[in-house]
């Protein structure tokens, strides 16, 4: 088994143009010497005898929180604890020296209206955090004790807890802390309140404080039917649902988990779910008469809405919508529909916007000096954190023939010029999934007329410019319909189909989607393309086409552009290099499962790529068996190019923290394990690299052109400060966001064979950035990482719905004689087939005249 030797956070470099950033970042001071973390255990010790010690134990955080209060009555040292008031305390004086053993016990006294008597808390130590180590660490100590064990985790954790606390200067409401001064008014039966974020965060050199804030919809209606109505029409009188069963299949979302207030119930209950039948048709409890009755017999109430659906209460109790009142601020915790749309342009600022309200809750919090943060003698600055960055130089790209001319370093407009690998289209049809009405054949033949003119224009050559338009609505199996399309386009054209492009009703949901995929990849190995009806029609805009014909061009396999020359003797092109790129995604679709997906270059230039697919029977968060898919790998590169890589760039997304070690440590050893199955010996130089894009970090230029309204330029790197003070990494806004504040991707290199300057690495994953060839502008992050989410999504439809069939599937031990065995637990092990005993991981294929090509583009 390889160690892990992550390699070390270079010295700050500047080859590119220096800049200079705004980060939503604070400086942090800690003048503590330790952090003591203490356990709190509240019992009640008036619980019956027969309860178990969970039973006993108190939940209610008022309850716990009068209980402590007594306890520290009784011993003043407790005051100098920071409690979280459930089940943690943090001080930086050691407490426990003057106690019998770690532990002290306290008695107390105490009623309420839920709990009355005597109860007990056990206070014990359960870990101390020393300043000194996390020092050395932010100062880049690899060989610490903990710098590649959860220690730091867990000191930033009890740090963000203790900062939480400290955040109690803002409204509480649901356990979030948001800002009343902030308030967005909408017509949807909410207002938009900022809550905040605070993150600690080991730095290089020091300790930082991240802040981020998110609009959060507070429900301000006084009934549950006001609140659906209001979800639904958004303020316009036109949009108004009465009918029961539609108001409640748009709503539940939203409306579950709300506390409500209802006749008959003392305290507030939480909305379990929707009834789908009407007040009117609904039974009292006892079922002996309708609930409409009931009411009036019982509470004097009518139920004026009778035909709107009921709400299901957490104690089974059914209750008519316009009688659950809300009587407290409480946040939505899901919307759907405009109502999602209008909180997300609502909360779309702009980048100089988005960091004024950051410093504002900074300095919200900074200016109350809480206590919290005096007792463990941590002190914030309260300004933002100004960063130093640099600015890579972009790519010269080219099409063959002509070099691509690059606006604003990060667009380019491929419409008149050719493509750099044109294909040809000579068998495909049309396949229309909605009514003549939608999508009428006149308009779809004026569609067509534009598209097969960009397309020519570009360079694709259409050898068809007529094709068959089949209608077949999604009501009708989608199977039948792509065959029978497909069958016409290869009658038409004497040749197999290559492409049926497919469009979708305005309105349709993601199943019709997934279905034509499903179909297409596996069952009649045919290349798909969909569109909406609605992009059809006459007034669209022109880079529609353009951006379809990329699309087509790329799975038909041709390229778009590629990198005209290199910078440096360490680029892309400078020896046989592979680029290989990893995700992993999750399904319920046959059992808790994972697909993974791994997508590897097949061409010099990284600018064609094959792709595999793996099935997990259990869910697993790192890849097994990859030795098996990167040979496969390795043979699809040698057949393209006659040469074996000399060295293997891999992208690795979707890995946290706590995963990292254990993800890097099985996948490192697998893709030499993988050089070895091709032969004896073969030990390409390998480079691993995680990418992130889940993250709270923001960056913007600190004094940008406001034209552009203050987003960085393509290319920004920072690598000061709030990087990781012991792994080589980096963040990178490979783009210009069009819309908010740019999310660069955080990049963490932990491992290298190449020994890559670190200039040249950056370089590299900027230029990748460039070589996503379905679009006419750099991509956020390398276009591998892209193609190997899509593929992963794109493999769970692979699975054809029930991947236990074995001609469905290749089986490892029969492809290569390698069989991982895995037992599934809990629910998933007693649905599982009685006959197969024993999951086995899967290569999934697809459909045969797919096989090499990058249908998931």
């Amino acid at each position: 088994e390889t160690t892990v030797r992550y390699p070390p956070q270079p010295e700050e470099t500047t080859e590119g143009a220096a800049a200079t950033v705004l980060s939503n970042y604070s400086r942090v001071e800690i003048q503590a010497k330790h952090i003591y973390v203490y356990r709190i255990e509240i019992t009640n010790l008036d619980a019956a005898p027969t309860s178990t010690s969970q039973e006993k134990e108190v939940a209610e955080s008022d309850i716990r929180q009068a209980v402590f209060a007594k306890a520290l009555a009784a011993d003043s040292k407790l005051a100098s604890l920071v409690y979280d008031e459930m089940y943690f305390a943090y001080g930086r004086k050691n407490l426990h020296k003057h106690w019998d053993g770690s532990s002290k016990t306290f008695k107390v006294s105490h009623t309420s209206d839920r709990f009355g008597g005597e109860f007990q808390m056990l206070i014990g130590h359960q870990r101390t955090y020393d300043m000194d180590i996390l020092n050395k660490y932010c100062q880049g100590a690899q060989d610490a004790p903990m710098a590649n064990s959860g220690y730091v985790q867990g000191m930033m954790f009890a740090l963000d807890s203790v900062v939480r606390l400290a955040a109690r200067v803002f409204t509480p409401i649901d356990r979030w802390q948001v800002d009343p001064q902030k308030k967005i008014s909408t017509p949807y039966g909410f207002d938009i309140w900022w809550r905040y974020r605070y993150t600690m965060r080991a730095g290089r050199n020091a300790t930082y404080l991240c802040v981020s804030a998110t609009g959060t919809p507070i429900a301000n209606q006084p009934t549950l039917l006001h609140l659906a109505q209001a979800l639904v029409s958004g303020g316009n009188a036109k949009r108004v649902e009465n009918e029961g069963s539609k108001l409640a299949k748009k709503t539940e979302m939203s409306l579950v988990n709300i506390a409500v207030a209802a006749p008959g119930i003392s305290d507030m209950r939480r909305v379990k779910g929707l009834t789908r039948t009407a007040g009117r048709d609904a039974k009292c409890p006892d079922q002996s008469a309708s609930l409409e009755s009931y009411y009036r017999e019982t509470y004097g109430l009518d139920i004026e809405n009778d035909w709107a659906p009921c709400a299901i209460l957490e104690d089974d109790s059914v209750v008519p919508l316009e009688h659950c009142r809300i009587t407290q601020l409480q946040g939505i915790s899901k919307l759907s529909g405009k109502a999602e749309e209008h909180i997300k342009q609502m909360t779309l600022l702009e980048p100089a916007a988005r960091m004024k309200l950051l410093q504002h809750a900074l300095t919200a919090l900074v200016s109350t000096k809480p206590t919290e943060l005096t007792k463990l003698g941590i002190s914030i600055a309260p300004k933002l954190e100004t960063l130093r960055a640099e600015i890579l130089p972009s790519p010269s790209l080219s099409t063959g023939k002509s070099k691509v001319a690059i606006e604003n370093r990060d667009n380019w407009d491929m419409s008149s010029t050719r493509l750099q690998t044109p294909q040809q289209l000579v068998s495909w049809a049309v396949v229309v999934f909605t009514s003549k009405v939608e999508a009428p054949e006149p308009q779809t033949r004026a569609f067509l007329v534009q598209l097969v003119d960009r397309a020519q224009q570009m360079g694709l050559v259409v050898g068809n410019t007529q094709p068959v338009i089949h209608y077949g609505e999604t009501r009708h199996s989608i199977s039948n319909t792509l065959e029978i399309a497909k069958q016409k386009a290869a009658t038409q054209a004497g040749t197999p189909a290559q492409l049926l492009l497919c469009v979708l009703p305005s309105k349709s949901n993601r199943s019709v989607y997934n279905e034509i995929k499903r179909v297409a990849l596996t069952q009649l190995g045919v290349h798909t393309q969909c569109i909406r009806a609605s992009n059809t029609r006459s007034g669209r805009a022109s880079m529609l086409d353009a951006m379809l014909v990329l699309k087509i061009n790329t799975k038909l396999g041709g390229s778009t552009v590629t990198l005209a020359n290199e910078r440096n003797s360490e680029g892309l092109a400078s020896v046989a290099t592979m680029v290989i790129s990893a995700d992993v995604s999750h399904t319920t679709l046959s059992g808790n499962m994972s697909v993974a997906a791994v997508v590897s270059s097949t061409d010099l230039g990284a600018t064609r790529y094959q792709g595999t697919v793996m099935q997990h029977p259990v869910r697993l968060e790192y890849i097994e068996n990859l030795d098996v898919m990167i040979r496969q790998s390795l043979r699809a590169f040698y057949a393209a190019t006659g040469k074996k890589p000399e060295r293997i760039l891999y992208y690795r997304d979707g890995v946290n923290d706590s995963q990292m070690e254990t993800v890097m440590r099985i996948e490192l050893d697998a893709l030499y394990r993988g050089c070895g199955l091709i032969e004896k010996g073969y030990r390409p130089k390998i480079t691993l690299v995680l990418a992130r894009k889940r993250h709270n970090t923001r960056f913007i230029e600190a004094e940008g052109d406001k034209k552009m309204r203050n987003n960085c330029v393509a290319g920004t790197t920072v690598q000061a400060a709030v990087t990781s003070p012991s792994i080589f990494s980096f963040y990178m806004a490979s783009h210009r966001s069009i819309y908010g504040v740019t999310r660069s991707t955080y990049y963490l290199v932990m491992h290298d064979d190449s020994k890559f300057e670190p200039h040249v690495l950056r370089q590299i994953t900027f230029d990748l950035c460039y070589l996503y060839p379905i679009i006419m502008r750099t991509a956020a992050m390398p276009a591998p990482l892209y193609y190997a989410h899509r593929l992963s999504n794109k493999g769970r439809l692979q699975l054809n719905r029930e991947c236990k069939d074995k001609n469905n599937a290749q089986l490892l031990s029969e492809n290569e004689g390698v069989v991982a065995e895995s037992e599934k637990k809990g629910k998933s092990k007693k649905k599982k087939d009685k006959a197969l005993e024993a999951e086995e991981y899967y290569l999934v294929p697809v459909h045969a005249n797919l096989a090499g090509s990058m249908y998931f583009s």
